[in-house]
């Protein structure tokens, strides 16, 4: 489920940069619609950066939480070598 929501995110962050191209090329005849669209894109991409930021959060918590647990027990990480 956790990867299908990651994917899920992925897609609607190309849905974001295809909706922005009209704005990019400055095309003027935009739908009416557009300007709507566009407020749908931005909730959409605010989701994403919470769901994205929370993800970052936790990792870098459980990230600080072994660093921690090494250094209580003296042992070095992994990847520094030792015995």
């Amino acid at each position: 489920m956790k990867r299908n929501l990651e994917k899920l995110e992925t897609v609607l962050i190309v849905v974001a940069l295809v909706s922005l191209w009209p704005l990019l090329i400055r095309y003027q005849d935009r739908a009416p619609w557009y300007r709507g669209w566009l407020i749908v894109v931005l909730a959409m991409m605010v989701w994403v950066a919470v769901r994205r930021l929370g993800r970052t959060r936790a990792a870098a918590e459980e990230a600080k939480r072994k660093r921690d647990e090494m250094e209580r027990t003296h042992r070095p990480p992994p990847f520094l070598g030792g015995p």
